[in-house]
C-alpha cells in the first residue's frame, strides 16, 4: 500500500524548502573583528636644542676719513671709527665761517676716537677763498644748514656704514657759526638734537625762551666751550639756567687763547665729554668682542 496522499504532500513541502540554499560564506561576508591598535612608530631621540651663537659684528674697515656724497649738497666728510666692531653713534661737527669740514672732522675724530662716526657737512663755498686749492666754506642760513644736515644724515644712514650705526639722535657739535645756527635748529627740534657741544658760539642765543623750549622738547645736555675772555661768565649763567630746567649743562674754559676749536680747546672738550654723555649708553667705554 502506498504512502497516504497527505504524507506525500508533507514530504514534498520539506523538499521544496531546500530550493533556496544559503549563499556560500565568502570572504566578503566576513566581518573582521577590530584589531588592536598598532604601536606608534618609535621616534628617534631628539638632539638637545642649543641656541645658535650670535654672529660677531664685522670690524669697521676702510679709510679713516672719507667723502660722502650728499644729494643736493656738496660732499660731506666722515671720520670713520676704523677698527670698531659694535654700533657707533653719530657726532655732527658743523664748522665756522671761512672754515673747512675736513678740519672739523680731524679734530673731532681725535676727540671721540673710535666711539662715534663724525659727520661734517660741507656748506657753501666762499667766493673769497684764498685759492682754488684752498676753498673755504660757510652756511647761508640755519634753514639751509638744517636741510643739509638732514640730507647728510640720510646719506650716511643709507650708506654701507648703515649696519655700524647705533640708533638714536646725533650729538650736535658746532664751532662759531655752526654753534650759533645749531642753537636755532635745536630750539626747533630738541628731540632730534638733544645734546649740544657749542664751541665759541651760541651762548647769547640761548635766551630764556630758547632754553625753555629746548628743555621741554627733549633737550638733555649742553656743553659750552670757551677760548676767549668774556665767554666763561655768560656761559656759566646760561648753564645754571639750563640745569634749573632739568638739562645737564657744563662749561669748559681753555683760557684766553683766541677763537679756536683745536689744541687746548679740543683737549678741554674731550676731557668733559664723558661726563656730559654719562647717561648715554652709546658712548660708554667700548667693550669689543674678540676678533
Amino acid at each position: 500500500m502506498g504512502a497516504p496522499r497527505w504524507l506525500l504532500s508533507v514530504l514534498l513541502l520539506a523538499a521544496g524548502c531546500g530550493e533556496h540554499p544559503q549563499a556560500p560564506l565568502g570572504a566578503s561576508s566576513l566581518v573582521a573583528a577590530p584589531s588592536a591598535p598598532s604601536a606608534p612608530p618609535s621616534m628617534p631621540a631628539s638632539a638637545p636644542l642649543t641656541a645658535a651663537a650670535p654672529a660677531k659684528p664685522p670690524v669697521i674697515a676702510g679709510e679713516r676719513f672719507v667723502r660722502l656724497a650728499v644729494p643736493g649738497f656738496g660732499d660731506a666728510v666722515v671720520a670713520v671709527p676704523v677698527g670698531a666692531r659694535g654700533p657707533r653713534p653719530i657726532v655732527l661737527a658743523t664748522h665756522g665761517n671761512y672754515d673747512r669740514p675736513e678740519w672739523q672732522c680731524e679734530v673731532w675724530g681725535e676727540i671721540v676716537e673710535t666711539r662715534a662716526f663724525v659727520l661734517c657737512p660741507r656748506g657753501d663755498a666762499r667766493p673769497d677763498s684764498p685759492s682754488k686749492d684752498d676753498v673755504r666754506f660757510t652756511y647761508r642760513s640755519n634753514q639751509d644748514l638744517e636741510k643739509e644736515v638732514d640730507a647728510a644724515l640720510a646719506a650716511l644712514r643709507g650708506s654701507t656704514y648703515s649696519p655700524h650705526l647705533a640708533a638714536g639722535p646725533p650729538v650736535w657739535s658746532g664751532f662759531s657759526l655752526g654753534a650759533i645756527m645749531g642753537v636755532a635748529i635745536a630750539a626747533r627740534r630738541p628731540a632730534d638734537f638733544p645734546i649740544l657741544v657749542l664751541v665759541e658760539g651760541g651762548i647769547d642765543r640761548f635766551t630764556e625762551e630758547v632754553a625753555t623750549k629746548f628743555a621741554r622738547g627733549g633737550g638733555r645736555a649742553v656743553l659750552f666751550a670757551c677760548a676767549q675772555g668774556g665767554c666763561k661768565a655768560p656761559a656759566s649763567k646760561r648753564a645754571a639756567r639750563l640745569e634749573a630746567l632739568g638739562v645737564r649743562a657744563m662749561v669748559v674754559d681753555a683760557g684766553n687763547i683766541g677763537h679756536a676749536y683745536d689744541g687746548p680747546v679740543a683737549a678741554a672738550v674731550k676731557g668733559a665729554l664723558a661726563d656730559l654723555l654719562r647717561s648715554d649708553a652709546r658712548f660708554a667705554e667700548p667693550q669689543e668682542p674678540p676678533p
